[in-house]
């Protein structure tokens, strides 16, 4: 058995790094790796990246950061909604907000959507998250007001949303107001948003009351 299958440093790498631990040319690194992958011991995320995806503390949402290069960029949308419990449907993709090009990506362990947005949306309200391997994750206000977002831009992404549960133990509609009132975003953007929201049956967020109504 290779001794990096069961070495917690080797969950998710890069040929770069495995070839920096075992002091092998890039060459050599990447011929080895696909020896394991064909024995079925590795699985290729994709170009230079790869993860022992029977590892307990594997997860296809801890591959994003190597899938990001240089780019910043953060989970969100409605893979973020559903982390957070305001989504009951499982999202077909691992959504990620990306200051690169908009993009997918099929790998084996899951089909990824990258979504470009505007750097300066990519500066507040994100976490980590509470796993063995952390990935950045947008908060479950963050993730919402991204959502409403990009809807409004022309490709209509998010133009049929599906049902979130909008209740105060879930999301702080204070915490969404303040960052919405915050944002840099121009004023007409900021009005599509919020009817958006209205058309979506999502108002609530913007009001004084207390949210306790599932859409």
């Amino acid at each position: 058995m290779p001794d990096i299958i069961n070495n917690k440093d080797f969950i998710i790498f890069t040929t770069r790094e495995y070839a920096s631990y075992k002091k092998l040319s890039m060459s050599a690194a990447s011929k080895r790796l696909s020896r394991l992958k064909k024995s079925r011991l590795l699985t290729r995320v994709t170009k230079g990246v790869w993860a022992n995806t029977a590892h307990p503390y594997f997860h296809p949402a801890s591959c994003v950061p190597y899938l990001l290069n240089k780019e910043t960029g953060y989970i969100s949308f409605l893979t973020a909604l559903h982390f957070h419990g305001l989504l009951s449907q499982i999202p077909k993709t691992i959504q990620v907000a990306t200051t690169g090009h908009s993009r997918m990506l099929d790998s084996p362990v899951a089909y990824y959507e990258f979504i470009q947005i505007k750097p300066e949306l990519i500066q507040k309200n994100l976490i980590w998250s509470e796993t063995q391997l952390p990935y950045l994750l947008a908060t479950a206000e963050k993730a919402l007001f991204d959502v409403l977002y990009i809807s409004t831009r022309k490709n209509k992404r998010f133009k049929s949303l599906p049902e979130l549960t909008l209740t105060s133990d879930l999301i702080n509609r204070r915490t969404f107001r303040k960052l919405f009132n915050q944002s840099s975003l121009p004023a007409r953007i900021l009005n599509s948003m919020q009817s958006r929201a209205r058309e979506s049956g999502l108002e609530q967020i913007f009001h004084e009351n207390a949210i306790s109504e599932v859409r």
